[in-house]
C-alpha cells in the first residue's frame, strides 16, 4: 500500500551515532542493546522515547541499524577521527560516507553483537525531530498498540467468525509507516468493541493485548524484523486493498477463521472480480500472464518483470540467455489477470477484471504494461489524464473497485458471494463514459 513517504529521502536526513560494544555486552541480542541505548536519558533536557523491541525491528527493516565488525573497527575509528580533524568538528554524528564504506546493515533483531564491534544507529534527535521532512519516529516506528477510532464502516456481512465490508477510498487497510491511524483496522477495532451485535472476536480483547505484550518482552518469534514489527497491527487481515481502491474486503474475527481464510486465498480458491475505468481500450477477453516484482529503482512501486532471455543491454552488447541473464534480472512472482471491456467511448473504458493471483498492485501494473492504465492512478497512470480527472470531478484516486468476492465460510464451508456498490465518484465517471450503463447495477 502507498504510504506517500520517500524512505530514501528520510534515511538521508538521519543523523547516525556510533556505540562501541563493551565486553559486558558480548553475545547480547541486538534489540535488547538497542532498546537500552535509545531509551536511556542522559540528562534532564532529554525526553524519553520508550521504544519497544518490536519497534526496533522496523528500524532494522529499513537498514537503519548497522554494524562495524571488530576486524574493521580500528580502521573505522581512524577514518572518523580524520573526518573530525578535517572538518574541525566534535559532533558525534557519523558521516554517511563512512557508514557506507565500513559497516553493513543488520537484519535480525536476535543478532548477537560482538565485543569491540561498533553499533551504528539513528540518534535520538533524528528519531524525535520534526524539523526535517517528517519525524523518523512517527514514520518508521509503529505504535505499541492499536487505537480504536470511531470511523464509519460499510458492513456487508458479519457473524462470530468473520466480517465483510465495502472499503471506502482513502483508507489504508492496517497501520503502517506514514499511516499509523485512520485505517480500516482502527475503525474495525472500535466497531467490534462497541457496536458489533456478534461480539468483538479474539483480536481486540484485553487478553489479546496482554499476550502481544508478553510476546514482545519474551523471545517469541523475535528473529523476523519486519513480521514482528507490524504483525500485531493487522489483526484479522486476510487480504488487502490499496488505499485508493474501494470494495469488498473480508476480515477474520478469530485465529481459526484467519488461518482458514488465509489458506483459501493462498490456494487461489477465492474468486475476485473488480471494476476499473481505464485509459484506452484493454480489449475483450484479454488474459495477462506476466510476473510482477518490485521496481529496482523505485522501491515503492511494482512492475512487470522483463523476460531475462530477452534483455537488451546498453552499449550494443549482445543479448544474454541462461543463468547469467537470469541473475541480472530478479525474477518476479507469477501474476494472472483477465480483462474484459464492457464499454469503450473512444477514450475511456469500463473494464471488468478478474484476477487469479493477488500480487501487490497487480491490476494497476498489468493495465499499465498493457498500455491502458487505470484512470486517476498517480503511480502507474498518465499525469495529464489524472490532472483532468481532478480538475473536472475532484477525483484524485485510481478508479478501481473490488466489486465481487466469492469465498467459502471458514467454519461452515458454505459458498458465500459478496458484492459492493461502486462509490459515487467512480459511478459518475462510468455514467459519463456509458450513459446507458445507468440502468445496470454495479
Amino acid at each position: 500500500e502507498e504510504s506517500g513517504i520517500d524512505y530514501a529521502a528520510l534515511i538521508k536526513d538521519i543523523d547516525f551515532v556510533a556505540y562501541e560494544v563493551p565486553a559486558s555486552s558480548n553475545g547480547k541480542r541486538l534489540d535488547a542493546v538497542l532498546v537500552e541505548l535509545l531509551n536511556k536519558v542522559n540528562d534532564d533536557s532529554e525526553s524519553p522515547i520508550s521504544i519497544s523491541r518490536s519497534q526496533c525491528g522496523t528500524l532494522l527493516s529499513h537498514d537503519c541499524v548497522l554494524i562495524v565488525s571488530p576486524e574493521n573497527a580500528t580502521e573505522f575509528r581512524s577514518a572518523l577521527q580524520a573526518h573530525k580533524k578535517e572538518t574541525a568538528t566534535e559532533e558525534e554524528n557519523v558521516p554517511h560516507s563512512l557508514i557506507q564504506q565500513h559497516s553493513s546493515p543488520i537484519q535480525r533483531k536476535s543478532h548477537p553483537i560482538e565485543a569491540s564491534s561498533i553499533l551504528i544507529y539513528p540518534s535520538r534527535h533524528s528519531l524525535l525531530s520534526s524539523s526535517s521532512s517528517s519525524p523518523l519516529l512517527s514514520n518508521f516506528l509503529p505504535p505499541n498498540e492499536i487505537i480504536a477510532q470511531n470511523i464509519p464502516l460499510d458492513v456487508l456481512f458479519e457473524d462470530e467468525h468473520m466480517i465483510v465490508i465495502n472499503k471506502q477510498a482513502g483508507m489504508v487497510v492496517h497501520p503502517a509507516a506514514g499511516n499509523w491511524d485512520g485505517t480500516v483496522v482502527n475503525a474495525l477495532m472500535y466497531y467490534l468493541m462497541n457496536d458489533s451485535p456478534f461480539g468483538a472476536g479474539e483480536f481486540f480483547t484485553n487478553d489479546a493485548k496482554e499476550e502481544v505484550e508478553a510476546n514482545d518482552d519474551a523471545d517469541v518469534n523475535q528473529d523476523n524484523a519486519v513480521t514482528n514489527s507490524i504483525s500485531t497491527l493487522r489483526p484479522g487481515i486476510v487480504h488487502r486493498l490499496d488505499k485508493g481502491t474501494t470494495g469488498v474486503m473480508v476480515m477474520a474475527k478469530t485465529s481459526s477463521a484467519l488461518a482458514t481464510l488465509s489458506e483459501s486465498f493462498a490456494n487461489r480458491e477465492v474468486k475476485k472480480q473488480y471494476l476499473a475505468v481505464a485509459i484506452g481500450n484493454p480489449g475483450e477477453d484479454q488474459w495477462i500472464n506476466k510476473p510482477i516484482g518490485r521496481h529496482p529503482m523505485h522501491r515503492q512501486r511494482m512492475r512487470v518483470v522483463p523476460d531475462p532471455s530477452a534483455v537488451q543491454y546498453p552499449g550494443g552488447q549482445a543479448r544474454l540467455t541462461g543463468a547469467r541473464s537470469s541473475a541480472m534480472v530478479k525474477a518476479g512472482r507469477p501474476a494472472l489477470s483477465h480483462f474484459h471491456t464492457i464499454h469503450y467511448d473512444g477514450k475511456l473504458s469500463v473494464v471488468e477484471v478478474k484476477i487469479a493471483t493477488g500480487r501487490t498492485h497487480q491490476i494497476r501494473v498489468h493495465l499499465q504494461d498493457h498500455g491502458t492504465p487505470v484512470y486517476g492512478d498517480d503511480v502507474y497512470g498518465m499525469s495529464d489524464w489524472n490532472k483532468a480527472l481532478s480538475a473536472r470531478r475532484g477525483v484524485i484516486r485510481p478508479l478501481l473497485h473490488a466489486q465481487r468476492l466469492e469465498i467459502n465460510h471458514p467454519v461452515t464451508g458454505e459458498t458465500m458471494v459478496f458484492e459492493a456498490k461502486v462509490a459515487d465518484d467512480m459511478m459518475g465517471v462510468i455514467k459519463a463514459i456509458w450513459p446507458a450503463g445507468e440502468k445496470i447495477e454495479f
